[in-house]
């Protein structure tokens, strides 16, 4: 009689153990591949930033619009980056979109910009793109802020996803040699209906916490610091209905970012730049990943539109220390092109005659 329990008790133990390895929550950890945050424009790349608390008319629009109430012009951009690992080729990332000073102190603007991304290994490539109407308001001369809210969509391989909404709040200080920037935001959830063909898949983005310092040690040179707290926490990864939500310890999720600048003519800027990021893994670690770049922004014709048109460019290595598998190192190259306008004077005295 016990030897009949025993084997009726291995064949249950045996029934269970198959069933749980082949339950959809299994494999579910294992097809969350993660996601990096995306940088926007060349000028905030090739000093391996956000562009967070950057006062740099090139750097705002995709960085943080509220230091454009500082400028007090108006502004066009747009911009494209593409990246390579190994003998594969990732997709052309763009972002641009322009900015209007209605009064010394209120602003109005639109932008698009990625937010995340992953295009390696490329059966799991992933982007998460945002539009945003934008409000800025300056406080006072040394104080401004700013609001951007706007749908974001998703793609996977399967398609598109349903449409989120991105909100993100920015402050910024600027004071002689000081610039300093704040930017939270809140990237939202999206919904695939037909994620890897017949698979339904609901994800929430993390959220960020960004401070950035500029301080000018010269008229001609800078330096810039930034740090980011990604909320990794509070992401979600949800297929058929059953979720994930990735143990990733709270010390790895920070990382950074330092950059120098130096103005090497009048209008001509050489930018570098280091970081450290975190790729997320299916093994609930965030490894940490390196990079550098360089680049360079520089009037291409003055006063031909506005006040000029600027472009800037950008090569950046991300993995110089080889990442956990399945990353790989990437090199990406980008440029941007912008273009100031004067904002007009109101009330102007007419000419004497």
């Amino acid at each position: 009689m016990l030897r009949v329990l025993l084997r009726r008790f291995k064949f249950i133990f045996f029934v269970l153990i198959l069933a749980w390895t082949s339950l959809p929550f299994s494999q579910l950890f294992a097809q969350f591949s993660g996601y990096q945050l995306s940088e926007g424009s060349a000028y905030n790349s090739a000093l391996s930033s956000q562009g967070i608390g950057l006062n740099d008319s090139a750097s705002n629009l995709t960085g943080n619009p509220a230091f454009f109430a500082f400028h007090g012009k108006h502004i066009i951009e747009a911009g494209a980056a593409g990246s390579r690992a190994n003998s594969a080729t990732g997709p052309v990332l763009l972002n641009g979109g322009g900015y209007y000073q209605f009064t010394p102190a209120l602003g109005m603007g639109i932008r698009f910009k990625p937010i995340y991304h992953r295009f390696f290994p490329s059966d799991e490539r992933f982007v998460n793109y945002t539009g945003q109407a934008i409000v800025t308001y300056k406080l006072n001369e040394l104080f401004s802020m700013g609001f951007a809210l706007g749908p974001s969509v998703s793609n996977r391989p399967g398609g598109f996803s349903s449409y989120s909404w991105n909100a993100t709040g920015m402050f910024a200080f600027h004071w002689e040699s000081l610039s300093i920037g704040v930017v939270l935001e809140s990237p939202g959830a999206n919904r695939f209906e037909a994620y890897l063909g017949t698979e339904s898949l609901k994800e929430r983005y993390p959220e960020r916490a960004s401070i950035g310092i500029k301080y000018e040690l010269t008229s001609a040179l800078f330096i810039y610091g930034e740090l980011h707290r990604l909320f990794w926490e509070r992401s979600m990864f949800s297929q058929n209905g059953l979720e994930e939500r990735p143990g990733f310890p709270v010390r790895t999720m920070y990382n950074g970012s330092l950059g120098i600048g130096y103005k090497i003519l009048e209008t001509t800027d050489l930018l570098f730049g280091g970081k450290k990021d975190a790729n997320p893994t299916t093994s609930g670690v965030l490894d940490p990943v390196y990079g550098v770049s360089v680049g360079i922004k520089n009037e291409i014709f003055p006063s031909v539109f506005g006040k000029g048109l600027y472009g800037s460019i950008y090569l950046q290595r991300t993995g110089v220390f080889k990442p956990n598998e399945p990353f790989v190192p990437e090199t990406s190259l980008g440029f941007q092109v912008h273009s100031v306008f004067d904002r007009q004077i109101e009330n102007p005295v007419p000419p004497k005659i």
